[in-house]
């Protein structure tokens, strides 16, 4: 008798809590979702395909249940194990966010670890070290304390599941799931609208697999792609013969993206500038063509994009850039010089030693402690671009007696967080960079105007019209007008200031005083003047890539000249 009457309230108790056992579950299950399915943008934070119920949860909740059924109790190295694989999952949601706010494009973990150094200095001069740090300290925590929140969730949700009646209940809560999931992947796969199961943790897992064992092919066919080159059919005497001996000049601008003239906000700012330096040439006797190019990357990597677009090679990840310098394939630094011009590089934002500068084989490399530049440091900017160009045409372009150059100047004042922004002065105030004082005096500190989108997307287009300026100067005063110049963005800026999905096309300008040397861009869809023609209906798929570039100029300039009629 005692011991049926311990039975039946046992019994009663087990079937009364059963409802608030399996709400409590799905509490439980909903909180871990939210963490491991991050979405892969910070706007979609909390919204609707936010609220779902993760399989991955259910899963680890269904296997617990399993074990409770045989064992009764539940192993703590299996909590354990769960808390594990669901911090990592959390991470890797996190990194993807970050690269998907940074760099527009998804994570690659085989390739993005190499980008950590670059993406602490960049949180150091947004939001100041101590700040960065604490970020840091920050992420770190969060991901301890959700490890933490998991054993304990886990934990609890063994509770939950620790009757019969319970684990029959969550049983026909996972059919009712994955059969919602099904129909969600094949029912309404087209049909939009929130989802109230998903296992994207898993399959950004899965994606990221896909990737690394895609990136090993891709470097493969890369390795194998070198063993050919554009300019091999090429007789060493037609190599660009039809540039004669003037100077070939490639000025990036940092960030320089179409989204700076497809926008209004931005167009009212850098439209005028661009008027405003086709006047310039035009005044120095320049002719001048203009197009959009797609870039490889977005938001940073402007070396990728520079490395594409002289090797006439698609090098959009860390891997293939290092094969690339490894490999040290022929690019138009190897052609100019072939043809008897001095190659150099401008480079005013190298501070620190960088030996790949001198496997990309120039002949000689300016950096920016070699430039004189005593005046303030502008964030990333270290030498302003007007500085750095003026110290290009001392030092080239008007030496007595010199050969044709063959020159790629990268700009940099651009960069983020885009402030302070100097005005255009005068060349014989440059002196020794003193003068850039006075915009930096009373500047406001990066981590100020990035606390306001709309201050940071204000600067954003008063820098590149800032870099816009300075060039329209240097090609009025400082360049022959016979020299070819392609003036192009290194890369679009970040989503911060394009908006998801962007374009990856940046505008390119090439000036010449001799019109017969523009004439072949027609080929790559250039049209005369300054703005290039707008988005093209087809969007990036039909616009000439980075990678183009080199084919068509030894194409366009190494061809027989065409009999006259």
């Amino acid at each position: 008798m005692p011991s049926q009457i311990e039975f039946m309230p046992s019994s009663l108790f087990a079937s009364s809590s059963r409802p608030g056992a399996l709400f409590r579950l799905m509490l439980i299950w909903l909180g871990l979702s939210l963490f491991i399915g991050l979405p892969p943008f910070a706007d979609a934070l909390f919204g609707r395909f936010h609220w779902g119920f993760a399989l991955e949860v259910g899963f680890a909740f269904a296997v617990i249940a399993l074990v409770q059924a045989r064992r009764e109790s539940v192993p703590r190295w299996l909590i354990h194990v769960f808390a594990a694989i669901g911090t990592f999952l959390l991470a890797l949601r996190l990194a993807d966010l970050t690269a998907q706010s940074v760099v527009n494009r998804s994570l690659n973990m085989f390739l993005d670890v190499s980008l950590l150094p670059a993406l602490w200095d960049v949180a150091q001069t947004l939001i100041g070290w101590p700040f960065a740090v604490g970020a840091v300290a920050g992420i770190v925590v969060l991901l301890v304390a959700f490890y933490v929140l998991c054993v304990l969730a886990l934990r609890r949700a063994s509770g939950c599941l620790a009757t019969s009646q319970a684990r029959r209940g969550f049983a026909m809560i996972c059919v009712a799931g994955i059969a919602v999931f099904a129909a969600q992947r094949t029912v309404f796969a087209e049909v939009p609208g929130w989802r109230p199961f998903g296992a994207s943790a898993s399959l950004v897992f899965r994606q990221q697999s896909e990737r690394l064992a895609d990136t090993i092919v891709r470097r493969a066919l890369f390795r194998a792609d070198l063993a050919t080159d554009a300019a091999d059919e090429i007789a060493p005497e037609r190599l660009l013969a039809r540039l004669g001996d003037r100077d070939v000049i490639i000025v990036y601008i940092e960030s320089y993206g179409v989204t700076a003239l497809d926008e209004p906000q931005y167009a009212d700012v850098i439209l005028p500038r661009l008027e405003s330096m086709q006047e310039a040439a035009e005044d120095a006797g320049f002719a001048m063509k203009s197009g959009r190019m797609v870039g490889v990357s977005a938001g940073g990597q402007s070396w990728l994009n520079h490395a594409s677009f002289t090797a006439g090679r698609f090098i959009d990840d860390q891997t293939l850039y290092a094969l690339f310098l490894a490999e040290r394939p022929r690019t138009l630094i190897h052609d100019f010089e072939m043809t008897g011009r001095r190659t150099v590089q401008i480079k005013p934002a190298i501070t620190l030693p960088w030996p790949e500068g001198e496997r990309l084989g120039y002949q000689a490399t300016w950096e920016a402690a070699e430039m004189g530049y005593h005046g303030p440091n502008f964030y990333w900017g270290i030498v302003p671009d007007q500085f750095a160009l003026d110290f290009f045409a001392r030092t080239e372009l008007e030496i007595a007696d010199r050969p044709p150059v063959f020159a790629s100047v990268a700009l940099i004042s651009s960069h983020a967080p885009w402030l302070p922004v100097p005005e255009v002065v005068s060349w014989d105030e440059l002196g020794d960079g003193a003068v850039y004082e006075r915009w930096t005096r009373d500047a406001p500190e990066a981590r100020e105007v990035w606390r306001d989108q709309d201050s940071i997307r204000t600067q954003y287009a008063l820098s590149v019209g800032h870099s816009i300026d300075a060039v329209a100067r240097f090609l009025r005063d400082r360049i022959d007008r016979d020299a070819l110049v392609v003036v192009l963005g290194d890369h679009q800026p970040a989503p911060l200031i394009t908006g998801p999905d962007a374009s990856r096309a940046v505008p390119v300008h090439v000036f010449s005083g001799d019109e017969s040397v523009l004439a072949p861009f027609a080929d790559l869809g250039f049209v005369s003047g300054i703005l290039p023609e707008a988005e093209a209906a087809g969007g990036d798929a039909a616009l000439p890539r980075m990678e183009d570039f080199r084919p068509f100029l030894l194409e366009a300039f190494s061809r027989e000249p065409e009999p006259s009629s």
